[in-house]
């Protein structure tokens, strides 16, 4: 199957709710005020909420209490705030597509994991806009989720490939498919109108971190760091997904070894059980066996 036909209508079946993609165009124009963007979070009450709770949290961590959309724009600011809606209204969305071949509690963790350390590595190099790599963490493996949904005894014949060969799933995918899940999770941001700056970060972070153009090499470094770090944490025994290699590349523009990985990964393990519990709060350990 080609990619695009493999893509084709993911975006019907799980579209962005409206009151983002009239976020995202009032973000994207120059002419719009704080008070248009602030009026159409605050016309859809479960995202209103959904904010709220997550930038009252201990996970953003503000010294005062966040009471209005207009407040979390004036004390996160616009890019934040625009992130966080991204994040949710994504995940409730996504959340449609399940599939027996996957298990979804583990598929969410993993990708929740590669968010927070994405956005914990950002910090550590100083870039200002962490949110933007946790919301590039949260999305960089829907491409698993949809190929597991769209074609489900092929992903569970790659997956076992990858662990009897112990090689990446990824590696797997391209000699399988001649493409990655990450090429499918960049394919759908795109369709979805998200930036270049995110859905090239996702779809090259496999990829030869050397090759990558240096303008996205340090995002695209710190998702491949979040990703290979997030299957660490949830590989078990060799019945798990193998544990891709860390790209030397990426350590070194990051500037993270084997003991700031192992401090990186101690911060994670916290952040990551609140961070599921404000954007899936309603998932369950045993939600598989609810999948379709």
């Amino acid at each position: 199957m080609e990619l695009k036909e493999l893509i084709k209508d993911v975006k019907d079946v799980a579209p962005l709710p409206k009151s983002y993609l009239r976020i995202q165009e009032l973000v994207n124009d120059t002419d719009s005020s704080l008070s248009e963007i602030t009026d159409v979070i605050t016309n859809d009450p479960g995202l209103t909420a959904r904010i709220l709770r997550i930038a009252n949290s201990a996970y953003v961590g503000l010294a005062v209490k966040v009471d209005s959309i207009g407040r979390a724009v004036q004390v996160l600011g616009l890019n934040q705030v625009h992130d966080l809606a991204l994040a949710s209204a994504a995940v409730g969305s996504l959340f449609k597509i399940q599939s027996k071949a996957l298990d979804i509690y583990d598929f969410w963790r993993r990708s929740i994991y590669c968010a927070v350390v994405a956005r914990l590595s950002a910090k550590r190099c100083g870039i200002r806009n962490a949110e933007r790599l946790f919301v590039a963490g949260l999305l960089h493996d829907i491409g698993n989720l949809i190929i597991a949904f769209k074609m489900p005894p092929a992903y569970s014949e790659m997956r076992d490939t990858a662990i009897r060969r112990q090689i990446p799933l990824a590696h797997a995918q391209r000699q399988h498919l001649g493409f990655d899940y990450a090429d499918v999770s960049a394919e759908l941001l795109k369709q979805w109108q998200l930036p270049l700056e995110l859905y090239e970060p996702v779809r090259l972070h496999m990829h030869d971190i050397s090759k990558v153009p240096p303008a996205l090499a340090h995002d695209t470094s710190m998702l491949h760091i979040g990703a290979v770090i997030s299957r660490a944490a949830m590989w078990h025994s060799d019945a798990d997904e193998p544990v891709p290699p860390f790209d030397i590349v990426a350590m070194q523009l990051t500037q993270l070894d084997e003991h700031l990985v192992e401090e990186v990964m101690a911060e994670a393990d916290q952040m990551v059980i609140e961070a599921m519990s404000l954007l899936l709060p309603d998932l369950k350990r045993d939600a598989k066996k609810n999948a379709a």
